[in-house]
């Protein structure tokens, strides 16, 4: 991943980029106490020093084999691993025996929304969140800029994006499904094309099935005929199937009517849910689907959550979960905990103030670390930096962006980016706005009083090319719109001055639970 780079003139840009940046971490959880014996894990890289999934470490080492779930499962290493990615893991006593990390869907961008924090890749809908990491760089245009937000992409763009199936019916076999983005990563080169997904208008006489809105044609003739891992490469409506290619796809992508068609390499029917051996103690993380009473699937796998009834009041299908808990001869996971996932719903960047071994203060704002807390880098190429060893890697005055929640207790981080000190003092917040003073020109965003003046230069919508500091506090709701400040330290703790302030359009948000 490539640092987010910090421009004068455009943090309220950069600023209104780190909560869909952010990570979630941190949450609620119920269920029996006590730390299990972690046997495997499916869900996202949280840090690195071993690696972290779902908040938990795993060492790793020579003994540990990392597959690349794209390629055949093909050797790969701990140095192509990436915060934010979707990998399944064996464990014993604590140490990874095996990792595999498998995207979503790689190929080029047929369409971009930002009123709904949306992508279409390969006919998919990859919604994006608090809780999606970026990395790579901007491909197209004369220069190269790092990927740090949704409005980065463009269409034509290549990325890999990994993530969780998102179903809204009951059954996710039966009807479209999206994807929740963990990390939507733009590489330097275009690589082969992939989608999964479950089939659907399967015809024989065409040889070609349909994923939401990519047509998959299967080539039985030719020089390169599709390979497949059934007999005649014969599928059914419901299959769950990989498909990938080394072509490009042809015809046009649209919301209706969509041509948009892939020609498959090959396409592999493979089970939904990750496998884990029966009797191991595993954690997952994904949406809750099909919930009926204490019964619901999280990614193809049956979670039991009777023995813990009252961790599944307030549940509700599409939540992102982590459940733990021990694989019953049915291959039922029979949950112990199921933790809720929080995002972030505010950031701010500045120079920490101090540094604990639980926590840190930025702006005069504390903030806890748990074991989800996510950390990047940007700064030093620091890889071992997570929510154990935070405290030695950081040292006052770094300059960070942290995103995170409050919580009863205080602020709780979700995400920590250390990035390069800049050669003079900035600050920025975004969030939203639980004040605001047009007498006095100030507003209030995460606990921070934002001062605006002449000077600064002011976005909003309606503004034109004369935007004024009333048309801008005209613009603000309070405890409902969401704004963005960028300028430097005030002139007492929690205050900024801004050089740069937006309010955003209404269709930002903050990702599911918020």
């Amino acid at each position: 991943m490539k640092r987010t780079t910090l421009i004068a003139g455009t943090g309220v840009a950069l600023l209104a980029a780190t909560i869909l940046v952010a990570c979630g971490g941190g949450g609620s959880s119920s269920g029996s106490s006590g730390t299990p014996r972690m046997m495997g894990a499916s869900g996202v890289i949280t840090g690195f020093g071993s690696v972290f999934v779902n908040g938990r470490e795993f060492a790793t080492g020579m003994q540990t084999q990392v597959l690349d779930g794209d390629s055949d499962d093909a050797a790969s290493s701990t140095a192509d691993l990436q915060v934010g990615m979707t990998v399944d893991i064996d464990a014993d006593s604590g140490t990874a025996t095996m990792l595999r990390f498998t995207s979503a869907v790689r190929g080029e961008v047929d369409a971009v929304d930002p009123t709904t924090s949306t992508m279409t890749v390969l006919g998919q809908t990859v919604r994006v969140t608090s809780g999606t990491s970026f990395a790579g760089n901007v491909s197209n245009g004369s220069t190269s800029a790092p990927v740090a937000q949704l409005s980065d992409i463009h269409v034509h763009d290549y990325v890999v994006a990994f993530g969780y199936l998102e179903c809204p019916g009951s059954s996710c076999s039966s009807g479209a499904t999206s994807i929740v983005a963990t990390l939507v990563n733009e590489p330097a080169s275009v690589g082969k094309y992939r989608v999964q997904g479950y089939v659907t208008n399967y015809s024989s006489s065409t040889n070609s099935f349909t994923i939401n809105g990519l047509t998959v044609d299967i080539a039985t003739t030719g020089a390169s005929p599709t390979v497949c891992n059934t007999m005649n490469c014969t599928f059914a409506d419901g299959d769950f199937v990989s498909v990938r290619s080394t072509m490009a796809p042809t015809g046009t992508f649209a919301a209706m009517g969509s041509t948009l068609t892939l020609t498959a390499s090959d396409v592999k029917l493979r089970p939904v849910a990750p496998t884990f051996a029966v009797g191991s103690t595993v954690t997952i993380e994904g949406p809750v689907s099909q919930l009926s009473g204490t019964r619901f699937m999280v990614r193809g796998i049956t979670v039991d959550a009777s023995g813990i009834a009252s961790s599944v009041t307030g549940l509700v299908d599409n939540q992102i979960v982590e459940v733990t808990g021990t694989i019953s001869s049915s291959n039922t996971l029979t949950a112990t905990s199921i933790e809720v996932e929080r995002f972030a719903t505010f950031a701010l960047m500045g120079a920490l103030d101090s540094v604990s071994t639980t926590g840190f203060s930025v702006l005069g704002q504390p903030f806890s670390v748990t074991s989800n807390t996510r950390f990047v880098d940007w700064s030093k190429g620091m890889r071992p930096f997570n929510s154990s060893n935070f405290s030695t890697v950081l040292t006052g005055s770094d300059q960070v962006i942290v995103s995170g929640y409050p919580s009863g207790s205080g602020n709780v981080a979700t995400r920590v980016e250390r990035i390069p000190t800049p050669s003079s003092p900035k600050a920025g917040v975004e969030g939203v706005v639980s004040a605001d003073s047009a007498s006095a020109d100030t507003m209030t965003v995460a606990g921070i009083t934002v001062a605006l003046n002449s000077n600064t230069k002011l976005f909003y919508s309606g503004a034109g090319s004369a935007p004024t500091l009333p048309g801008f506090f005209n613009a603000i709701t309070t405890n409902t719109t969401v704004a963005a400040a960028f300028g430097v330290p005030g002139s007492g703790a929690g205050t900024i001055t801004a050089a740069d302030a937006a309010v955003l359009r209404l269709g930002s948000h903050w990702g599911d639970g918020d």
